[in-house]
C-alpha cells in the first residue's frame, strides 16, 4: 500500500512541476521556466537529503541515550 501512494506522490508532483513549467513558459519565457523547473527538482534532492541527515542525527542521539 505504501509503494502505492508513493508512486501515485511521485506521478502527481511531476504532473504538477511539468504544469507548472509549461504555463510559467507562456508567461515568463523559456530561461524563466528552465531555471524554475530547475531549481525546483534541485530544492527536492536538497530536502530530501536534509531530511535524511536529520533523521539520522536524531537516530544517534537516541542511540547514545539508550
Amino acid at each position: 500500500m505504501g509503494d502505492e501512494r508513493q508512486a501515485l506522490a511521485v506521478t502527481l508532483g511531476l504532473m504538477l512541476l511539468v504544469g507548472g513549467v509549461l504555463l510559467l513558459r507562456e508567461t515568463a519565457g523559456v530561461w524563466a521556466a528552465f531555471g524554475v523547473g530547475v531549481g525546483l527538482v534541485l530544492a527536492g534532492y536538497a530536502a530530501l537529503a536534509v531530511a535524511r541527515e536529520i533523521a539520522v542525527r536524531r537516530w544517534a542521539r537516541r542511540l547514545r541515550r539508550g
